[in-house]
């Protein structure tokens, strides 16, 4: 009897030592029993070259997760050493997420096995850390198209969830509604120590919708040929090659570069520090992006308003070249002494004087309205978010930053052979070029399969066929005639090609440029450009032929 009490009365103690003693700490343990909910990420599209050519798609890597309600903040410095983040880092990461406590929240992604390692071997004594596989964005080809495809990084949208990935620069950011795609949801039970104990059956996992595909207009094989071309050269500067007939920009090649890998993984702040301290600017991308001189390859322009005008025509011949002219107090030069020259010769040689000359029979005005028939002034690219529009001075323009008074015909001397306030980016010269090649029929320019609007740079009612016909005439002479310009770069080159030069006068040694044109054995038009590269015709010369001559020899049937 005495030990049937003494059973009972042991039973009762522990029940209220359990119940009312302890109670509350049981109850908080219950109450941290839930569900929680896990975000899948969803892999982003690919994006395709014209030819199926992969650029980007994404690898699985490890991600590692932590659940604020079910963390111990006492092993914030164990885990934080062990996935190599400072505490500081952790801790900061944790308090963002405090408004979900029990919702995951990323702290390392796009890890390897070697750094997921300790912590998985460390994770049955942390409570509330989490490993998983996600998709990782991988770039196959960084080097060649970096500044076309750009990169991804943190979303900074608040009501996106931790660690989720957004486009941050080029396709990656034009097209990311496309390439994102739709996370998906895993809800699981889970006990005190985030232990998960059953799968949550009241609602089904979402799983998540991977993003579309994104198939560019650019020709990988072309954009490899260009970037290795570009980058012997040892200059700064950019390859552009588009299709005059579709619109379809082949390639875009920008020097110096840098690798999207690292921003896909999680660039530090030493990587950051060095890219944004690199003198040659990698991330700049210098295709859409800078804008320059055009120079004289600009005097394309200059004669078709001139043509097209009626200010000259093809037998004008005005004062001979006598390497420079004299207006007021200044001396405005050209680079050697030409003699008397018509609009074609005045192409081929690229005569300063001849256009000095002719463009004072019109204005600062009408010239501006003929660089805008061009498409210069203005974005033209389908698709590209940091295009710059580059600059097309008119007297508006030059009042506001000279003021009414402070300029003059020297302003239009200058604009007339590309100098002065005028500025262009190499696509906008790549697409002078389509224009004078396609007889002003040229769509405008698209980097992005469909996303074209088709409809032509120039207005139709602005095509003049005889000045074009005179123009070209002019680029073929700079091909063909040993006194044209680009003779000693294509003396021998077994293709068609027109082109034109220019030599940017700039701070330091001169920018060289080359735009032109083939009609055989493709309708491609170009612009090479190199940053202090010294004479158009001697340095971006080389460059232009050898890029066109390798691609030819592979694409061509013959």
């Amino acid at each position: 009897m005495a030990a049937g009490l003494l059973l009972f009365f042991l039973v009762v103690g522990r029940l209220f030592h359990l119940q009312v003693v302890k109670g509350d700490y049981y109850q908080g343990l219950s109450n941290r029993n839930h569900i929680r909910v896990v975000v899948k990420p969803a892999p982003r599209g690919l994006i395709l070259d014209r030819n199926g050519v992969v650029l980007a798609d994404s690898r699985p890597a490890f991600t590692v997760s932590v659940v604020p309600s079910e963390f111990d903040d006492s092993m914030t410095d164990l885990t934080a050493s062990l996935l190599g983040i400072t505490g500081e880092s952790l801790v900061k990461i944790l308090d963002e997420a405090s408004s979900v406590p029990h919702r995951p929240v990323v702290v390392r992604e796009g890890i390897g096995v070697g750094r997921v390692s300790p912590i998985a071997e460390e994770m049955y004594r942390i409570p509330g850390v989490l490993i998983d596989v996600a998709p990782l964005r991988r770039y196959r080809k960084p080097d060649e198209f970096c500044h076309i495809l750009g990169y991804v990084g943190l979303s900074g949208d608040p009501d996106s969830y931790r660690g989720e990935v957004t486009g941050k620069m080029g396709i990656e950011k034009s097209m990311d509604n496309i390439l994102r795609g739709v996370p998906g949801l895993h809800r699981e039970v889970v006990d005190a120590v985030g232990r998960v104990v059953d799968e949550y059956r009241e609602a089904e996992s979402q799983e998540p919708v991977p993003g579309k595909t994104v198939i560019l207009t650019m020709d990988a094989v072309l954009q490899d040929i260009a970037d290795s071309t570009l980058e012997k050269t040892g200059c700064a500067g950019s390859v552009v090659v588009l299709d005059y007939e579709s619109g379809e920009v082949l390639c875009a090649v920008s020097k110096p570069g840098f690798d999207p890998n690292v921003f896909a993984r999680g660039i530090t702040t030493g990587e950051w520090k060095n890219l944004m301290e690199d003198p040659g600017k990698p991330l700049f991308c210098r295709s859409w992006t800078a804008s320059y001189p055009p120079a004289s390859t600009f005097k394309l322009v200059t004669a078709y308003w001139l043509l097209r005008e009626g200010y000259i025509d093809e037998n004008t011949m005005p004062n001979p070249c006598y390497g420079s002219l004299e207006l007021g107090d200044t001396r405005f030069g050209c680079w050697t002494i030409h003699g008397r020259l018509n609009v074609v010769g005045a192409i081929a040689q690229s005569c300063d004087i001849f256009f000095y000359r002719t463009c004072q029979y019109g204005d600062v005005d009408g010239l501006a309205d003929y660089a805008r028939m061009f498409g210069l002034g203005r974005t033209l690219t389908c698709g590209i978010p940091e295009e710059s529009p580059g600059l097309v001075p008119d007297s508006r323009y030059l009042n506001d930053r000279y003021g009414s008074g402070g300029w003059g015909l020297g302003n239009l001397l200058n604009l007339s052979i590309g100098q002065g306030e005028l500025l262009a980016t190499p696509l906008q010269m790549a697409v002078i070029a389509g224009i004078v090649a396609s007889g002003g029929a040229m769509p405008e320019p698209t980097v992005v399969a469909g996303c074209g609007t088709g409809k032509p740079v120039m207005n139709p009612r602005f095509v003049d066929s005889e000045a074009f016909d005179v123009i070209t005439r002019g680029m073929l002479q700079a091909v063909r005639s040993p006194s044209g310009t680009l003779h000693g770069a294509f003396d021998g080159f077994e293709y068609d090609f027109l082109g034109k030069t220019g030599t940017a006068e700039c701070t330091g040694k001169n920018h060289a440029i080359v735009v032109g044109f083939s009609r055989d054995p493709l309708p491609l038009a170009i612009c090479v450009f190199l940053e202090h590269g010294g004479y158009g015709g001697a340095s971006a010369g080389p460059v232009a032929r050898g890029v066109l001559e390798e691609y030819f020899e592979r694409m061509d049937p013959r």
